[in-house]
């Protein structure tokens, strides 16, 4: 799916600064024009051959990228076998974790000061305001000349070309496909004599375990709630509904419908005090009492949480939590929606957009996709690498005996939500003071507060659709 807006998206910096996704004050970018962009782009770029020694002069290339515990790792390994590849580029990586609440504000910082990396890491749902603000390059010229990425940009998957794409050209470089499920720990199920969940689950059923396999004596629950409107979209769709009028640039917000009502009264507040199946918040502060600790039976999480929980070096230490994932439960969606999206890299407007291609291209390609993958459980960027590599390795590696199961959620996935107006904008100003703070403290209701909410965010979306 290309999609298209009704309107060119031609963002002033004044309105830049004030859809920034973290509020933090950034009017410094008002001042800065964005770096130029190179005065044509090749329409054949070379990729260097393995082993091989580039003639060009030495370059340089900053990588803003993710800095948790699973990433960190993987970049490692990946300037390293890039370096023998193209031994004069050298990449420097500043990892910064918590995309919320750091990384976003350290690239904002560096594009109002001048100096934005080449590289930078990006979410499905968070680029889009920084192309419209033309601050990222486009890579469709790249990506043509590069028989590879047909594979990595497969034709009429949602979820690929509605976090890849805007206004018809292409900015994200997938490193990975992300969908969201159901994870269980099995010993909870087998101390509890209770059968494993599958695929065909209901929602009541679901219910009903996790009721089963709580034991507030034993400080045992069955389900590690989300706390956040983010992970709690996954119920929201499963209902059939969605929060928006359209999922691309929204016009109209639509939280407060009885099936979301509903629905959010029970993930975000009620499994805390009502029917008791969770953790509060203070339950697990300082990391006690989850799913890691063996304390909690199921937690909805990806691909990226494999290694937190059975990798091969938590198995020698014998803290590993033997697991696997099932679809989320059937509701009133008969599609039966799931979260879905890609990550990874996009391009600055820089004077080394070509390098930083190569660079980026070698992550998104096999050997690269390979390596990342492998290190951090996530979902290659490609129906072949999935198929004849992740699923051997994360059955070997994390022992996932369903790894299809998260094949077919993406099969199934749709984006949050995407547009000029990002979602953490939406979450941080609205979403987040308005709605869920006073849901999971449990001083209000859903029916009080998703009314507010549609208020705030109508709000948001209004102004931003003020200047068009």
């Amino acid at each position: 799916m290309n999609q298209k807006h009704d309107s060119p998206f031609k963002l002033s910096r004044r309105r830049f600064l004030a859809l920034s996704a973290q509020g933090i004050g950034l009017a410094a970018l008002a001042a800065c024009a964005a770096p130029p962009a190179p005065a044509s782009q090749p329409s054949q770029p070379a990729e260097p051959a393995p082993g091989s020694a580039p003639a060009a002069a030495p370059v340089t290339l900053d990588f803003l990228a993710w800095g948790d515990n699973a990433d960190i790792p993987a970049w490692e390994a990946l300037v390293k076998r890039y370096k023998e590849i193209a031994p004069n580029v050298t990449v420097n990586v500043t990892p910064v974790a918590e995309p919320n609440v750091n990384f976003y504000p350290k690239l904002q910082t560096t594009i109002a000061g001048g100096t934005p990396p080449h590289i930078s890491s990006f979410q499905g749902w968070e680029w889009q305001p920084y192309a419209d603000q033309g601050v990222l390059a486009p890579i469709d010229d790249f990506v043509s000349a590069n028989p590879y990425f047909k594979a990595v940009y497969p034709e009429g998957v949602a979820s690929i070309e509605g976090t890849t794409m805007r206004n018809g050209q292409r900015y994200l470089i997938p490193l990975q496909r992300a969908a969201m499920l159901m994870f269980y720990a099995r010993k909870p199920f087998d101390e509890a004599g209770l059968p494993y969940p599958n695929d065909d689950w209901t929602f009541e059923e679901f219910m009903e375990t996790a009721q089963k396999l709580t034991d507030p004596a034993k400080r045992q629950f069955g389900l590690q709630a989300n706390g956040g409107w983010f992970r709690d979209i996954g119920w929201i769709r499963l209902t059939g509904k969605q929060e928006f009028d359209s999922l691309y640039d929204p016009k109209k917000a639509m939280f407060n419908q009885p099936e979301i009502v509903d629905i959010v009264q029970i993930v975000a507040s009620d499994v805390y005090y009502k029917m008791k199946i969770a953790p509060t918040p203070a339950d697990m502060q300082g990391g006690a009492n989850t799913i890691q600790t063996g304390n909690v039976a199921m937690k909805y999480e990806g691909p990226w949480f494999f290694p937190a929980l059975n990798s091969p070096s938590l198995r020698e230490e014998k803290k590993n939590v033997p697991f696997d994932i099932v679809l989320m439960p059937k509701m009133g969606d008969e599609k039966r929606r799931h979260r879905g999206w890609t990550e990874g890299v996009a391009l600055l407007k820089t004077d080394q957009v070509q390098a930083a291609w190569q660079f980026a291209s070698f992550m998104a390609g096999e050997e690269g996709n390979k390596i990342y993958s492998e290190i951090t459980g996530r979902i290659p960027n490609t129906d072949a690498l999935i198929e004849n590599f992740w699923l051997p390795v994360v059955t070997e590696r994390f022992e996932v005996k369903n790894g299809k199961a998260l094949l077919e959620a993406f099969k199934r996935s749709e984006v949050d939500v995407v547009g000029g107006v990002p979602r953490s904008k939406m979450w941080s100003e609205v979403v987040k003071p308005v709605g869920w703070d006073p849901l999971i403290n449990g001083s209000a209701t859903a029916a009080e507060v998703l009314p507010k909410v549609d208020e705030g965010v109508q709000a948001l979306l209004d102004e931003y659709w003020k200047s068009r």
